[in-house]
């Protein structure tokens, strides 16, 4: 799927166990295994790999992506924003959550190493009903000349409490 800035991308994602994934499609099992560490942070990361833990357990997400730095005042509506490192080397990532069929969600993007910027919030429920909750989700792909070395917590909600330094590593799940 080739995206222009901002597309929503189809369909919705469903998340769940709290998490779901941008990857390289050259990964074949793009699972993380998920430490204390790594969920304080929001996050677990391996190369070509980033599990993103969700701001719900389990549901529906609109994905937008853009193929660009996100303008900085921007990310302040969002409830949670983080910024990893991600290398790209099949020219292709996934979206996906653990449950999803494997490349049910694709971007085209230049091979080479990016700053992936995941921000998210959740929508309000339509009916007052938890049920209708639903996130949305939007990440910018920045392609950049050096690798990007550390993640960065850009926006924090209550349900961070990340170490320091953020754990850079994670083991296959």
């Amino acid at each position: 799927m080739n995206v222009s800035s901002g597309d929503y991308i189809s369909p919705d994602l469903y998340f769940s166990y709290s998490q779901f994934m941008v990857f390289d499609a050259s990964v074949k099992l793009p699972g993380c295994d998920w430490t204390d560490a790594h969920i304080s942070q929001g996050f677990a990361r391996r190369h070509g790999v980033v599990a993103v833990s969700t701001l719900l357990e389990f549901g529906t997400a609109r994905v937008a992506v853009t193929l660009a730095a996100p303008d900085p005042h921007s990310l302040q509506a969002y409830t949670r924003v983080i910024a990893v490192p991600l290398a790209v080397t099949s020219g292709t990532l996934s979206i996906q959550g653990p449950e999803e069929d494997a490349g049910t969600r694709q971007v085209r993007v230049a091979k080479g190493h990016y700053r992936a910027t995941i921000a998210q919030v959740v929508r309000d429920a339509e009916h007052g009903d938890d049920e209708d909750e639903k996130e949305d989700i939007r990440i910018w792909f920045e392609k950049v000349d050096v690798p990007v070395m550390r993640s960065r917590l850009l926006v924090m909600d209550d349900g961070l409490d990340p170490p320091t330094p953020l754990v850079e590593t994670a083991d296959i799940a």
